[in-house]
């Protein structure tokens, strides 16, 4: 059995954390990990990208790190209002922190997760998404979005 690494455990956590909250508050639980997938599903629907981590030294003479890493959630809506709405209830449900898990695979298939400690929000960033051009020339997807910029950390050293 195989198992996910950081940035795929982090992904993986957002979703699992967000999809029943979703479904439970809005109806939905459409919360992907990549475009590819958001585009063929209905809107509203969020997606959840890992950016590139900054590791940091944590003393001189020691390889040990600690990580922080940019998150990337994109919201598809059906209007201005439900883009607003959505993404403050998404900063008033993450901005506390959610549990991280590892996720052991089999075949490209979750077999098991174990809560290993919390994902810590740092800094929430918001950003509208205008293409500047007439939501109506856009593709349904595309017309009501918004980026929520996070950056988080596991509070651990790493070796």
């Amino acid at each position: 059995m195989g198992h996910y690494r950081y940035s795929r455990n982090i992904e993986a956590s957002f979703i699992d954390f967000l999809k029943p909250l979703l479904q439970t508050d809005w109806g939905f639980d459409r919360a992907e990990k990549t475009f590819a997938e958001i585009y063929k599903i209905e809107i509203p629907s969020i997606c959840i990208r890992v950016r590139d981590a900054i590791h940091s030294k944590v003393e001189v003479g020691s390889d040990a790190t600690t990580r922080e890493v940019p998150v990337l959630i994109d919201l598809f809506c059906e209007n201005d209002g439900q883009k607003l709405d959505l993404k403050d209830y998404l900063i008033e449900k993450i901005k506390g922190g959610i549990p991280y898990y590892e996720y052991e695979i089999e075949r490209g298939q979750v077999k098991n997760k174990v809560q290993n400690g919390r994902i810590r929000v740092l800094t929430i960033g918001e950003t509208p998404i205008d293409f500047d051009t007439d939501k109506q020339n856009l593709d349904l997807h595309d017309r009501f979005k918004y980026l929520l910029n996070l950056t988080i950390s596991l509070g651990r050293v790493e070796a």
